[in-house]
């Protein structure tokens, strides 16, 4: 397969290009001064990246139970991070030492037991012996904070690890311009407010601490948090070049492209203390060591060099025993309290039930709390923003401009000036039609394959003349259009030439399975077409975007063939195709007609309702600040449209009449255009149905 791992070494060469211009960057600091900007600028630009975080006004702190033990207490006890949320967390107190202590807050990472995993109590047993206060509390998904708990099946009705749950919520999320990693993180400063509230703690000897997934958290609250002054991080693999990606914590739009790749959060950090510790795994130490350069350097330029230190441990993920042993000391060094060996106790771990802070285990059920999704929901509900419709048709040109600038720059379509090319495979026949087959060279390094279907000739002679085209876009790629036999027969029947292709990240340009993700919906939220929608994110791309760059060249492609009548060029698209052809026709006045089949409604439904099942590379991360469908579908005008069976957030088909006040303001202004009668939506029951709505839109004989 020619096309295979074409997305990837694209995403991959973008990032590499960004990393270079960061690292020229970076060289040309030669003073602490000149150092210092980069830092506030860092700062600001993630912050700004970041979105909106609406943190409750109180903490509404209460204490569950305290357990005493030989040299520390372990405190149970809640706090209310955003309104109505509640936060189960276990604080391990320090028991014959001088007051105020230091403090650390620790993560939970991606265990799913959470604060009470075995590893995280050793920690704060170790931590308080050493005379520091920490803090150990349940992030979404995890432990007492399922956000998605079935009592029946007594776990998460979404999956079975936190990774899918998260990403579950978290996904969402990115529509609205928002990012559930920073509202994790922001749990975290919460519990530093918690800490600095208690008269034995001394509020400025705080530390954070995370590892697994909750190391992208880590790095957040060290670049946006003054009040941490020291941290240790342990990253399972620490990466020169890494593109993030790999859960909804380390995903971060735009950071890659502003030259912040996931280690540079913490320059803003420098120079106080920081370890970072890594889980080499199969990587070998030299990779570690080039990974933790620039922060060697940075740390070494402000004159603190000794207050950055990192370590390898090799094939063991989390708080091994050799890691809890070096973040103690780590933490003991930064607060002032000496490194001396302090062997961890030998008791066995404390039960689930002795630290639980709930009677059923989950604050939903036992406390009624609020979910985050419940709270995101709520922040979206004024969204998008109400669009007013213009008096006449030279108004609404101006509109439908203003609405291709706001969702045009979200596509990152890559820019080229060169010519389409194509590349013919093979010519046969199928279906009694002939068939070229080839792929078209889109942009440097972008390849999407393609299935060309001739009609008969429209003479007796056998002469061929121009004929009009239908590009047939299906969200499996060629597969999912020729595998219609009765569509294949009909539409060249019907007069037409029918193009199918496997967009960018589709078909034989399909993401490759980096590790078995295991079948369904969980495969779907975190499997290689979703870890790659992320990366290409970081990376300042869009996997989505790729997918209509792909349409809107193919288009060009077409009105270059002879035997193509350039005035008559339909879409059709089923699935997340339909999307793509929309996108596509609302950029390029080229498409004369469209037919999109069982596409997504809006955004909207996607953060109104918990139970969705889309998959995340539709997603345009912050549109539904500024847009949604039926505005996309508006700048269609006023070509005809056929939307036939919108589908919900579970895929399942939108009633006609949820539909018709979804898409009021698209029909509104095809009224105004003129051209009321061009914009449908229909509802069908059977494929023939289906087949026979298409024909007819796309103006079939």
């Amino acid at each position: 397969m020619l096309t295979q791992g074409m997305v990837e070494h694209y995403v991959t060469d973008a990032a590499l290009a960004h990393e270079r211009r960061r690292a020229e960057k970076l060289a040309s600091f030669d003073s602490a001064k000149a150092l210092a900007a980069r830092q506030a600028e860092i700062a600001q630009a993630v912050r700004a990246l970041l979105g909106d975080c609406p943190l409750s006004p109180t903490l509404n702190v209460h204490t569950i139970a305290v357990h005493e033990r030989d040299e520390y207490a372990i405190e149970l006890l809640t706090f209310e991070s955003f309104a109505g949320v509640v936060v189960p967390a276990n604080l391990y107190l320090p028991r014959g030492r001088t007051e105020p202590w230091p403090a650390v807050v620790v993560f939970s990472g991606d265990a799913p037991d959470g604060k009470i995993q075995a590893e995280r109590q050793r920690l704060g047993q170790l931590l308080a012996r050493r005379g520091i206060a920490a803090l150990f509390f349940d992030s979404p998904g995890q432990g007492e904070r399922l956000e998605f708990y079935d009592s029946t099946l007594r776990r998460s009705w979404v999956g079975r690890t936190v990774a899918v749950e998260r990403a579950h919520l978290g996904h969402p999320f990115l529509l609205t311009g928002n990012n559930l990693a920073y509202w994790m993180a922001m749990e975290g400063a919460r519990a530093l407010e918690v800490l600095a509230a208690r008269p034995e703690i001394d509020a400025k000897r705080m530390g954070v601490c995370g590892d697994g997934s909750s190391e992208a958290l880590a790095r957040i609250l060290c670049c946006l948090d003054a009040r941490v002054s020291a941290a240790a991080i342990v990253a399972d693999n620490c990466d020169p070049h890494p593109l993030g990606g790999e859960t909804i914590e380390n995903t971060l739009p735009g950071a890659m492209a502003l030259s912040f790749p996931p280690l540079a959060l913490l320059t803003p950090f420098a120079p106080k203390p920081l370890l970072l510790d890594c889980c080499v795994a199969e990587k070998a130490l030299s990779t570690h060591q080039e990974a933790v350069k620039d922060l060697a350097s940075i740390y070494a330029l402000l004159g603190k060099a000794q207050n950055f230190s990192s370590l390898e441990e090799r094939g063991v993920r989390g708080f091994s025993k050799f890691m809890r042993m070096r973040i103690s000391e780590h933490f003991a060094g930064a607060f002032g309290l000496g490194i001396e060996r302090l062997r961890e106790l030998e008791t066995p771990a404390e039960t689930p039930d002795t630290l639980r802070c709930t009677e059923t285990g989950q604050v939903g059920n036992s406390l009624n709390a609020a979910s985050l999704f419940s709270v995101h929901s709520k922040l979206a509900h004024e969204l998008p923003p109400a669009v007013a419709l213009p008096a006449d048709e030279s108004s609404a040109d101006a509109l439908r401009a203003d609405l291709r600038a706001r969702f045009g720059p979200l596509l990152h379509l890559p820019e080229t000036s060169e010519a389409v090319r194509n590349e013919v495979e093979s010519r046969t026949s199928d279906w009694g039609l002939q068939v070229e087959k080839g792929r078209l060279l889109i942009a440097e390094g972008l390849y999407v394959p393609y299935s060309f279907y001739m009609r008969p000739p429209a003479t007796d002679s056998g002469t061929r003349v121009a004929a009009p085209v239908l590009l047939a876009l299906h969200e499996r790629g060629i597969a999912g259009v020729t595998g219609a036999g009765e569509w294949m027969r009909a539409i060249p029947q019907a007069g037409f030439h029918v193009m199918a292709i496997d967009v960018a990240g589709i078909g034989e340009t399909r993401m490759q399975a980096e590790r078995e993700d295991g079948e369904g919906y969980e495969a779907m939220l975190c499997g290689p077409e979703t870890l790659w929608a992320r990366r290409a994110l970081n990376a300042g791309l869009n996997l989505f975007g790729l997918g209509v760059f792909s349409v809107l060249r193919s288009i060009e492609y077409l009105k270059s063939r002879w035997d193509v009548d350039r005035n008559r060029i339909a879409l059709s698209g089923t699935g997340r195709g339909a999307l793509w052809g929309l996108y596509a026709a609302a950029l390029n006045k080229d498409v004369s007609r469209l037919a999109m089949l069982r596409g997504l409604s809006t955004y909207k439904c996607l953060v109104e309702r918990c139970r969705h099942n889309h998959h995340f590379s539709l997603y345009l991360p912050g549109c539904l600040k500024s847009f949604d469908l039926p505005h996309v579908a508006a700048c269609v005008a006023p070509r005809p449209l056929t939307l036939i069976n919108s589908v919900d957030q579970r895929k399942e088909r939108r009633p006609l009449e949820k539909m018709r006040r979804d898409y009021a303001f698209t029909a509104d202004m095809y009224r105004i255009a003129g051209a009321a009668e061009r914009f449908a939506l229909a509802v069908s029951d059977s494929a023939p149905e289906s087949l026979e709505t298409v024909l007819k839109a796309i103006g079939g004989k």
